[in-house]
């Protein structure tokens, strides 16, 4: 009797310690808090007092700042699979907006983050043929080439090779063009390349510009893709060549050319976006290395 006494104790209590520890562990999964990560707890809080304009792409393509929607959009869809959330996917497509929707100062530092999967267009078997791609302008009226312009030079690589290159171009003082790339030179010396075209993968791409700091105070613009200085760094000091904003247009995945109404030259390689485009950010300043880290060290975990 007493054997079998003990015995039902012992069942009893493991049960009763089996339940608690049930309900002790659905009230940690729900309460998880995850650590910061650079002192940000998502992707959000990352230079929160300087944003002027962000693209989450969940369900739509709003600008989540003023919450204005496109103006007009070509070959858009928005779905599950982006790195936080949904993306675009734009097949030959591009979003426009009539207003500017990140405005930015004259001789201001800016920053621009986005997240791509893309492939080249070297010989690609269907579609566009070594054509570039831009996934960002801060359009300029009238103008091909924006305030700013974050691009995919998609045409310098085979169809089939993971080889991306980054490219941005800025407008000066002078009405020129000021650029940077991850190519030319020595790789590992003079650039870094990056390996994530046509993988599937997403690659986190980041342009910083500021008007001083450079070799003699110089403006510098620079390049990063998954929190690593990617561009050329005989090119990041672009002497008194300082930034200048002209108030205009956004266009996401497209060029001036591809609105309808406004073809201001006959170039056929500005070709409509191919590929995703998720978690398109802009700051009026520039953000530190440390906070591109943090940024992509979010993304990569969905915060």
């Amino acid at each position: 009797m007493k054997n079998k006494n003990y015995l039902l104790f012992l069942i009893g209590g493991s049960f009763l310690a089996l339940s608690m520890f049930s309900i002790s562990s659905c009230k940690k999964s729900k309460d998880i808090v995850l650590d910061p990560i650079g002192g940000y707890n998502n992707s959000d809080e990352v230079g929160a007092a300087n944003l002027v304009g962000y693209w989450g792409f969940e369900g739509n393509g709003n600008e989540a700042k003023s919450g204005s929607a496109p103006t007009s959009s070509v070959g858009a869809s928005y779905a599950t699979g982006g790195v936080k959330g949904q993306a675009v996917t734009l097949n030959n497509g591009y979003l426009y907006y009539a207003s500017a929707l990140a405005p930015l100062v004259t001789n201001q530092a800016f920053t621009v983050s986005a997240w791509l999967q893309v492939k080249n267009t070297g010989n690609a078997p269907s579609g566009p043929t070594n054509v570039p791609y831009q996934y960002f302008q801060s359009a300029i009226p009238g103008q091909l080439f924006g305030n700013f312009n974050g691009l995919v030079e998609a045409g310098q690589y085979n169809h089939a090779s993971d080889t991306l290159v980054l490219k941005g171009i800025y407008k000066d003082l002078n009405n020129g063009g000021q650029d940077n790339i991850n190519n030319y030179g020595v790789a590992g010396t003079d650039f870094r390349v990056v390996k994530k075209a046509g993988t599937n993968q997403w690659v986190h791409v980041v342009t910083t510009y500021t008007p001083n700091g450079g070799t003699g105070n110089q403006s510098v613009f620079r390049i990063y893709a998954d929190s690593l200085l990617v561009s050329n760094t005989n090119f990041e000091n672009r002497g008194t060549n300082s930034f200048k904003y002209t108030a205009g247009e956004v266009i996401i995945g497209g060029w001036y050319n591809n609105i309808p109404g406004k073809t201001v030259s006959t170039d056929t390689w500005t070709v409509p976006f191919n590929g995703k485009i998720d978690e398109v950010r802009v700051w009026n300043k520039l953000l530190p290395p440390s906070d591109i880290i943090a940024l992509f060290k979010l993304g990569k975990e969905g915060r």
